[in-house]
């Protein structure tokens, strides 16, 4: 013991360093390559020609390991944040400020399984598309006069559009509508067409078919479209099985043309017997007026009687013609 030296606790940690660094150093002798699979994460980007510290995460469990990765590797498998993926590489250890880090330093990376991947990416690109869309609602219009873009297959079999001119009868007229045939196929054309619009109201039609034929409804193009329309906008696309998320984006979603075309026509006869009923009401308010007027010309020498009879019946008037006026307002 009275040999031992004495040491100072700067050179105690001197030791335990360069002990971390002889552990490090015995993992550069594994040199058999590790497979591992997982969900690469997102990191931020820097100038260099490495990341340092990937992110690949279990999507069960959480767990997360930090990979060091050229981008060069990354862009030869046409990766990105959220894809799963198969990493080779070695298992390797960092030794930073007394702390000891896993390493591992990437070989190869490729998909997991490249038909989920696109799958994968479509969906999440359908979702950051929606996270920025600002829908707003856009009510039906108050006024008879209102104009109205139909945007419908452009193929010649297709009946959609007598289906819905049928449902929505002869109140409106040919001038106060615009037709417009698109390919109801193309996501690009439906958009265009929808960016048209300058009308009051915008009917969206197509009949039945295949789940396939649907999600051109859920492209992000057209789902941008409508978020941005300010018409009024209304679906009738297919039967009740046929969903979309273009429904969650228009005013009013119909199960199909015709369905579309009744309720324009419901909506429209509202509008007209509020309208009537308002001239009406309003008539009637010039009436009473003109009534009261007549009664309030009285000689001046006229009977108290008289002046008092027609005093009340000002204040019946007048209060009869308020009532009228709180019920339109």
């Amino acid at each position: 013991m009275a040999a031992m030296p004495v040491l100072s606790p700067l050179q105690v940690q001197d030791l335990f360093t360069a002990r971390l660094d002889e552990i490090c150093a015995h993992f550069e002798e594994w040199g058999f390559p590790l497979a591992v699979e997982g969900q690469l994460g997102d990191v931020a980007p820097n100038a260099y020609k490495k990341y340092y510290q990937l992110p690949l995460v279990d999507p069960q469990l959480g767990t997360s390991i930090s990979l060091e990765a050229t981008k060069l590797v990354l862009a030869a498998a046409d990766v990105r944040a959220g894809d799963h993926v198969r990493v080779t590489g070695c298992l390797r250890a960092r030794h930073l400020r007394g702390q000891v880090a896993l390493r591992f330093e990437v070989l190869t990376v490729e998909p997991h399984d490249p038909g989920r991947q696109k799958v994968d990416r479509a969906e999440r690109s359908l979702l950051d598309v929606l996270r920025g869309l600002s829908w707003q609602f856009q009510p039906y219009p108050d006024r008879r006069d209102a104009r109205l873009l139909l945007i419908h297959s452009a193929s010649s079999s297709a009946l959609v559009s007598e289906d819905f001119l049928q449902a929505l009868g002869g109140g409106w007229r040919s001038e106060r509508i615009r037709a417009l045939p698109v390919a109801m196929t193309d996501p690009h054309r439906i958009a265009d067409a929808i960016g048209t619009c300058r009308e009051d109201i915008i009917v969206l039609i197509r009949g039945g078919g295949d789940v396939s034929d649907f999600t051109v409804f859920e492209h992000p193009l057209v789902l941008e479209a409508l978020s941005n329309c300010v018409a009024h906008r209304v679906l009738g696309v297919g039967h009740t099985a046929n969903r979309t998320l273009a429904e969650r984006l228009v005013d009013h979603s119909a199960t199909t043309p015709a369905d579309a075309g009744h309720y324009i026509r419901r909506m429209s006869g509202r509008v007209w017997q509020r309208q009537e009923e308002e001239r009406a009401q309003q008539e009637e308010i010039v009436a009473l007026r003109e009534s009261a007027t007549s009664m309030a010309a009285l000689p001046a020498g006229a009977p108290f009687g008289a002046r008092l009879r027609n005093g009340l019946i000002l204040l019946v008037v007048g209060t009869l013609a308020g009532l009228i006026l709180s019920r339109i307002l």
